[in-house]
């Protein structure tokens, strides 16, 4: 992630630079003894390390550390400590699909084999093809994982069994599959429609997905750190990995060549500006991924757009999307009505991970939420 190799036109570092433009007054000081008692409290449970925060209300934004990058070393995490999304990176590919909509490249109904080799023929079931749309929301009857990952089997064996995986390797699995169910009728988790997405978009853009994340959002955005590779000078800020039982785990490496479903890395400072761009609806892009094209998946009852799951609470309409790798968890919530976002990145992957970082989410988001009544 070396930043070096990135310089973007003067328009889209104006387009950054009015993100963090004419703040909100900050929320009440009692945001930060909310989000110190939350994170203290997390990293003193010895099945977790390390811990960013990143919270937004209303173009106000603040980041809160906590922990350590490494068990082997006192190293606390700072707003540009690198973590590994996993399958947030999900909501990118479908901020990438919307744009690519946008701009003409394809349609959401589209026959997802219109772009793709002949041999991925296969994709449709009783006259009904996999569109591009049941990718994006999981009801594309696709499996979880192509080929399918052994039962039972352990990080370090999937990483030495999947070393070699590549595009082609790829679609020649999805060349064997054979749908049980009607595409777009019922849903099911499937990393493998992202990463078809994946290789869809890298096609009609003549990029890599790296590329794309880089040219499409990422540059644009002014984030920095928020690609699929870390350099070699960006290691020392690059959090170590952890399952709950604080064993050392390995990076996803077998999906670098189909990233789209959860190979991006990033730093909480990139996720806030990640976030304030997708609380900002008045962009056709973000709009159209936040719009919902599956009612009532069996992700806590959520209905889901482009990857992003939604839900109401109290009213107010809300987004999600979680991540969980060998070693990492991440999750994000917006609040686009009141113009809150949370996002919480850790470098472990226990058990309870996951739900500890959504309750924390919800608790920052009704604080701050409260917090704004009292100062609008």
């Amino acid at each position: 992630m070396n930043t070096s190799r990135r310089q973007f036109p003067a328009s889209l570092v104006l387009l950054s630079s009015t993100l963090c433009a004419a703040p909100a007054p900050a929320p009440a000081q009692d945001i930060d003894t909310l989000a110190n008692s939350l994170g203290s409290r997390f990293v003193a449970d010895s099945a977790h390390v390390g811990l960013s925060i990143g919270v937004i209300r209303d173009g106000w934004q603040k980041t809160f550390n906590y922990g350590s990058i490494d068990r082997r070393r006192s190293v606390r995490p700072t707003p540009t400590t690198i973590y590994e999304l996993a399958s947030l990176t999900k909501s990118y590919t479908g901020m990438l699909l919307a744009k690519a909509v946008v701009d003409g490249k394809l349609a959401l109904d589209d026959d997802v084999r219109r772009y793709l080799p002949a041999s991925c023929v296969n994709l449709a079931l009783g006259g009904y093809p996999i569109r591009i749309v049941a990718l994006a929301n999981h009801t594309s009857g696709l499996p979880k994982n192509l080929p399918p990952f052994p039962i039972n089997a352990n990080p370090k064996t999937l990483v030495t069994q999947y070393r070699e995986m590549s595009r082609e390797r790829f679609l020649k699995a999805v060349a064997r599959v054979r749908l049980t169910s009607r595409p777009g009728t019922k849903f099911g988790y499937s990393n493998a429609g992202a990463q078809l997405i994946g290789i869809v978009l890298e096609r009609i853009y003549g990029e890599s997905y790296d590329a794309l994340v880089v040219r499409l959002i990422a540059g644009p955005l002014g984030m920095t750190d928020t690609t699929t590779f870390v350099g070699k000078a960006d290691l020392p800020r690059y959090a170590m990995r952890y399952d709950g039982k604080g064993n050392p785990m390995p990076e996803l490496s077998f999906w670098r060549h189909i990233p789209a479903a959860g190979y991006l890395k990033s730093t909480i400072a990139d996720q806030l500006r990640y976030l304030q761009w997708n609380l900002d609806e008045s962009d056709e892009v973000v709009a159209l991924a936040h719009r919902m094209t599956f009612r009532g998946t069996d992700e806590r009852g959520d209905d889901i757009g482009l990857y992003w799951f939604l839900n109401r609470k109290n009213g107010q309409r809300l987004l999600r999307h979680a991540g969980g790798s060998f070693g990492t968890t991440s999750f994000a919530m917006l609040y686009p009505e009141a113009k809150v976002g949370i996002v919480l990145l850790a470098n472990d992957a226990g058990a309870s991970t996951e739900t500890s970082l959504a309750e924390m989410a919800e608790i920052l988001a009704q604080a701050l939420m409260q917090a704004g009544a009292r100062t609008q």
